[in-house]
């Protein structure tokens, strides 16, 4: 019965034939194929007719360029599940042509041909009804030849499976968009702005329809086939208006993702007035009128937020799959207009990004709370890390044109937006801060934050008028307090020596080794490295907190403007220590080496004696200056000619021939150096001359130094040397100096080489108006004087193209600063050259030798990778202390003092002292630092930085306090009333001279 039935059921067709069925799903299947194969090849070859309009073909120019392989293909399979036909016309009818001849031919082939699984379930029709394509909506003759070729390839590997399934997660995505967007779209239609028309396929045989607006942007999983528009701040408040008074939600979401999810949108959008000059292109160009688009910004209605958000993130998106072709462009003789023309939007783009960014930080911070609640739809993280991504593929290469221009724009921001951006930076780094290893290698958060931050910087520092804003506002105190800088440092070490990245065994291996005498470990092997003695225990130690091989190295000390200067001058005495550290195990080993010697040749003891002497200075562990205080220049000159071998050995200071008996730990070499530099820039010396006016030192004009064949100039050549080794052997061993020299000498001193300083002397980039403004104030207000006058400036101030200086021993000397100056008249046309020679002449050539013998002095001390990390302020802060002002303030040394023996805070001396002390006068505060410290200087970072002890000697006495200067002690009595503690003290700070043992 139940045959029968079912024998009948079938006769009357009720149900249909199996192998039709399976023939409408091969034809539905080679029919998707095809098309994404069409789509693929129209996305990646084009159609190659330079006239095409089609926005979603490569030929013609106005849409699509240089995608990736995996964005075509998932734009491709977008495509070819929307009903639309977007195929160019001449290409579609060629293969609707040839797939008719093709269609008998290959029809017994096609049904044999077996195809991978996964590939028959993604061209499956219930597969593809899930993006909402069906069987009626396919075309039947697209189907055999294209399918085949489609197999081909995939086996190929340019559209494999793996991709397919890689980028399906994307377009899950956009079909749920799409579906949730049809459940509240409604129909309307925009008169000014018809995308259908955008993307005819054929001028001349379509026509514009009322409805086609509609069938192009109802289909929120192609927003990309939004027409770009471009606004400026008067349209758009305009079209804001008027979307406003309509009431119309759609019309104006579309409006804003018009503008802003592309760059050919936004990017030619509230353009400045006129243009800025990009070196880079040796052009000029419009920038964004950041003013205009912030209050652009501020006028959009908050229903608009979300919708501005999705669009940026669009856009990213979109740059994302892009950066990696258009970083490639470093040449501007190898690009055409339209990748210029790119360039320079995608710039505008990232400036639009940035000012939205500083308008959702705005509103984040207002005390509206409506307008705080709608800074979530504003911004979120994903969109953070998508933004850092981008600029990371464009800051990534540094030889990139984009990456250039986007250093010129951003070079352009005014002091508030680029703080504001740093400081975004900066919240970004500590809300993902972690320490290694960094798996995800350079694409890490944190490591492409610290990339743009560097970008920044640069920009930052390029205006030649100074830095947009000061260099410690990039410093991040709170990363710097999460890291462990003896790790660090560690790490550093090793990226310095391979290089950032990710390194294989086999690639450390065959690195070429740096041996140095700042790398004295490097080139030896593991074993004899952790056969040295004390290694384990010191800075040369090679163990990293994580395995060094196939781990991306990347070190925090490669960025330096992240470190504020206390940081930096910890690393210079790491650096230091190290190299100490090195020298003192050299001399231990030789030490043991005699010892060996002495009981192995017990017989020979003339032979021994002449190998203790010998080998003194390679076993003696320290620099042992011994000073004679009537002859302090002398000795100390020769002293550290005689033991220069031994300059990188930890400094001790003896002072002989007086009586002092002193052990220095640390205090007598405060005293040793204080009294040298005092010395070495008294008038006395005839080194330097002290301007009257800002007490500065400056080097004194000789004019012997120009004759190379002279002894008197080849022994004053060596003291400005010997001055330059001094400031480093402080900087060396930690000591602070006080040093009245001006910046530009600072500037000079952290130049990497000689002749980059010559070349930037040349091009007048060494020294500019701000320096001489700086230290020779009134010398700068007469040249400012001489730019400014309004008329003939020949007839007023009647100068020539030449200076007049001061040389010792022979008067003023007048020296033409071109070829014939003394016979060239300053005019209006030349004053503006005449000045800027002027100044490089002053403060460079006048003393160029003495300027470089003092620099060759301080890097044959301290020339390492670590001077790499500072500028010019802060090798001056490290060296001289912090620069204070008249009045100084003792609170904040009061706070971190602390007391022994007896006493503490609330004794009533302790109190009696602090009151004492906050009534001295500047002068006598500077004499206690220096009576109890050695120094009258503050160190970096601020007097809490200072080891500052009270303890109690004894009970009341006649006697004075003393101190223990190497260890920042003082030793006072408890004395009996506030009036003899205070004629005590002040005493013993105004009578502090010479050293004795305790």
């Amino acid at each position: 019965m139940f045959t029968n039935n079912f024998s009948a059921k079938k006769t009357l067709g009720r149900w249909p034939d199996k192998s039709h069925r399976r023939r409408q799903l091969k034809e539905a299947k080679c029919d998707y194929q095809a098309r994404i194969e069409q789509y693929y090849e129209q996305l990646t070859v084009g159609c190659r007719r330079s006239h095409c309009t089609n926005r979603f073909c490569v030929s013609g120019g106005v849409g699509v360029r240089n995608l990736p392989h995996h964005a075509a293909l998932v734009m491709a399979m977008q495509l070819a599940a929307q009903p639309e036909n977007r195929l160019c016309i001449l290409d579609a009818e060629a293969a609707l042509a040839a797939n008719e001849d093709d269609d008998n031919d290959d029809e017994g082939k096609r049904a044999h041909t077996q195809q991978p699984f996964l590939q028959c379930l993604f061209s499956s029709s219930k597969f593809l009804s899930l993006f909402g394509v069906h069987d009626k909506d396919l075309e039947p003759k697209m189907r055999r030849k294209k399918r085949s070729q489609l197999s081909s390839t995939s086996q190929n590997g340019s559209l494999s499976i793996s991709r397919i399934a890689t980028m399906l997660t994307y377009f899950f995505r956009c079909t749920w968009i799409q579906q949730q967007q049809q459940n509240q779209q409604s129909s309307w239609e925009i008169e000014d702005d018809d995308s259908s028309y955008y993307y005819q396929l054929d001028l001349s045989d379509q026509s514009r329809s009322s409805d086609s607006y509609e069938s192009d942007t109802s289909d929120d999983s192609m927003r990309l086939a939004i027409r770009p528009a471009t606004v400026d701040l008067s349209s758009g408040l305009e079209y804001l208006d008027k979307l406003t008074t309509m009431e119309s939600a759609d019309r104006a979401k579309h409006w804003c993702r018009s503008i802003f999810q592309s760059w050919e949108g936004i990017g030619n959008s509230m353009l400045s007035a006129s243009p800025q000059h990009i070196p880079a292109l040796q052009q000029n160009a419009y920038s964004i009128n950041l003013s205009d688009l912030a209050m652009f910004y501020a006028a959009l209605p908050r229903q608009l937020f979300e919708t501005v958000s999705d669009s940026l993130e669009t856009l990213l998106d979109r740059m994302l799959l892009n950066a990696d072709n258009i970083s490639a462009l470093a040449s501007i003789e190898d690009i055409d207009e339209h990748s210029l023309q790119t360039i320079l939007e995608w710039c505008r783009a990232a400036l639009c990004v940035i000012e939205w960014v500083s308008f959702w930080r705005e509103c984040r911070q207002s005390s509206d709370s409506a307008a705080a609640a709608a800074s979530a739809n504003l911004w979120s993280d994903i969109l953070s890390h998508k933004f850092i991504q981008v600029v990371n593929k464009i800051a990534v290469n540094e030889r990139s044109l984009i990456r250039q221009v986007l250093i010129s724009m951003l070079s352009s921001l005014e002091a508030d937006r680029m703080r504001g951006l740093v400081r975004y930076l900066h919240e970004y780094l500590i809300d993902h801060f972690h320490t290694g290893p960094y798996k995800h290698g350079d694409q890490d958060s944190i490591i492409m934050a610290a990339k743009f931050l560097q970008l920044a910087y640069e920009a930052s520092t390029m205006p030649p008028s100074g830095p947009i804003i000061p260099l410690s506002d990039f410093n991040c105190e709170a990363i710097c307090k999460k890291l462990n800088i003896k790790d660090e440092y560690r790490i550093w070490k090793r990226v310095l020596q391979y290089g950032e990245g990710r390194h294989s065994i086999s690639t450390i291996a065959s690195s070429p080794s740096r041996s140095s005498s700042t790398e004295p470990h490097y080139g030896q092997n593991e074993q004899h490295r952790r056969t040295r003695l004390f290694l384990t225990t010191t800075w040369t130690s090679t163990l990293l907190p994580y395995p060094f091989a196939n781990e991306y190295q990347f070190s925090w000390f490669n960025y330096p403007f992240l470190l504020p200067p206390p940081i930096k001058r910890k690393i210079l005495q790491l650096d230091a220590m190290s190299q100490m550290s090195a020298e003192y195990e050299d001399s231990c080993v030789n030490h043991t080496l005699v010892a060996h010697a002495r009981r192995l040749l017990p017989d020979k003891p003339n032979m021994v004696r002449h190998l203790e002497t010998s080998l003194k200075s390679a076993t003696c562990p320290y620099l042992l200056l011994e000073i004679r205080r009537e002859h302090f220049v002398a000795d100390t000159f020769h002293e550290v000619s005689s033991k220069w071998c031994d300059i990188k050995k930890p400094l001790k200071v003896r002072f002989v021939g007086g009586g002092e008996e002193g052990m220095d730990q640390g205090g007598v070499q405060k005293e040793f150096f204080g009294v040298l530099f005092e010395k070495l820039t008294s008038a006395e010396m005839g080194l330097f001359d002290v301007d009257p006016e800002t007490r500065l030192c400056w080097i004194r004009g000789m004019a012997t130094l120009d004759d190379d064949d002279d002894d008197d100039a080849k022994q004053s050549l060596r003291m400005y040397e010997l001055v330059g080794v001094m400031i480093g052997l402080a900087i060396y061993n930690g000591v602070i100096v006080n040093l009245q020299f001006p910046s530009i000498l600072w500037k000079l001193l952290v130049q990497p080489s000689e002749r980059v300083i010559d070349e930037l002397a040349a091009k007048h980039k060494l020294f500019t108006y701000h320096d001489l403004e700086k230290d020779w104030p009134v010398l700068a207000k007469g040249l400012q004087q001489l730019l400014d006058w309004p008329d003939e400036v020949q007839d007023v101030f009647c100068r020539n193209y030449e200076i007049s200086l001061d040389v010792f021993g022979e008067g003023v000397t007048t020296v033409p600063l071109i070829e014939g100056g003394c016979d060239i008249p300053i005019t209006n046309a030349n004053r503006e050259a005449f000045v800027r020679d002027y100044i490089t002449y002053f403060l460079y050539y006048a003393q160029r030798k003495q300027l470089l013998g003092i620099r060759r002095g301080v890097w044959s001390v301290i020339g390492s990778p670590a001077m790499d990390l500072c500028t010019a302020d802060v090798l001056e802060v490290v060296a001289c202390g912090e620069q204070q002002g008249i009045e100084l303030d003792l609170t904040e040394l009061q706070s971190v003092t602390y007391y022994d023996d007896g006493y503490s805070s609330q004794h009533i001396v302790i109190r009696w002292f602090w009151s004492i002390v906050h009534g001295m006068t500047c002068e006598q505060k500077r004499k206690l630092l220096l009576f109890v410290t050695a120094s009258d200087r503050v160190p970096v970072g601020g007097l809490k930085e200072l080891m500052f002890v009270v303890q109690r000697n004894g009970p009341d006495s006649d006697r004075l306090p003393t101190a223990l200067t190497c260890f920042s002690r003082l030793l006072l009595p408890e004395y009996e009333s506030l009036e003899k503690l205070r004629e005590r003290l002040i005493t013993a700070i105004e009578n502090s001279k010479g050293f004795g043992l305790v």
